[in-house]
Order: C-alpha cells, then structure tokens, then sequence
C-alpha cells in the first residue's frame, strides 16, 4: 500500500469572479506546530489547475525555518515532510509547474512554538512510491510472460492476441 497525505492539507482555488486573476481570501494556514517537531504539509492544487492541465513538478521553500525530509506528488497534491528549526510565524512556498507552462504559487503560514516539542522527531524516509516504471518495453515483456489459453487459466491475466485480459477475480494476490 503506497502512503497517502492525510493531514493539514491547503486547497487554495481561484476566486468565484469568473476572472484568471485570484481574488482576496484569507490566507493559507496549517495547524500551528512545535519547535522540533514535524509531519507532513501538503498543498492541493486542483483547484488553480484547468481541465486536462497535470503537475509536472514542484519544489518546497521554508527557508531556514525547517528542515526538509521529503517530497512526494499525489496527483493534485503537493506534499513535503518538515520538521521545524525555527520558532515564530513562518511562511512556506510552494510552487507547481504545469502541464500547460504555468507556474502556481502558494504562500503558506504556520505558527512555530518556541517551546521544543515534546518528542522531538527524527527526518523519516520517503514514504512508499512505486519503482516499477511502465514502459511499452515492460508491458511487452509482461504480456509475453502470460498464458495465451483462457481455458489453463482459472483466474488472472492471459495474453488475449496481445490484450492483456483479466479472467475471474483477485485470488491469491494475483
């Protein structure tokens, strides 16, 4: 099972003006947090985002105020594991650069306590992200490796004249 951000997640989205321009909204906060302390922050851009129109890439900027364990994208979702070095309000940036050229920029606030935090954690890894890259080459070298007999399959996957075809249900963790 790959992790998923689940907590202090922002959903900035443009104003209801009908213009491009974003209007006035309050600003962006996450849960204030502790010195030393951290957790994953997150930032959903589908609503800046125009139909059809993906997240190519993004970087986080807290500055001097926190250090950075890791960075993942789920779909729309910008996260980025901190943990904080610096007391005070904080502002983080985010920015996303999009399938269409665009570059969205979000300015985030969070309230950093000057006292440490309780337990004082340590940079994890980055969560689980799938190491299998999906090319023409390995989907031909999997397709090859199924069975072109529906009949010797009793449930699973079999090589239907080069479709790939699922018979049955999941049995077995197939």
């Amino acid at each position: 099972m790959t992790w998923r951000p689940s907590a202090n997640i922002l959903r900035p989205v443009y104003g209801t003006s009908g213009g491009a321009c974003p209007t006035a909204r309050p600003s962006l906060l996450w849960p204030p947090a502790s010195l030393e302390g951290g957790g994953d922050y997150s930032v959903d851009f589908d609503g800046l985002l125009a139909p059809g129109e993906y997240i190519l890439s993004f970087l986080f900027d807290a500055g001097t105020a926190a250090d950075l364990g890791w960075t993942n994208l789920f779909g729309t979702i910008a996260t980025a594991w901190l943990r904080w070095k610096a007391s005070g309000t904080r502002i983080v940036t985010i920015c996303a650069l999009t399938s269409h050229g665009n570059t969205h920029q979000v300015e985030v606030g969070i309230v950093i306590s000057a006292r440490p935090s309780l337990f004082p954690v340590s940079l994890p890894e980055a969560p689980q992200t799938p190491t299998l890259v999906l090319s023409s080459d390995a989907m031909d070298r999997w397709l090859q490796t199924l069975p072109t007999e529906p009949l010797s399959v009793s449930g699973g996957w079999y090589n239907n004249a080069g479709i790939p075809t699922r018979i049955g249900g999941n049995k077995a963790g197939r």
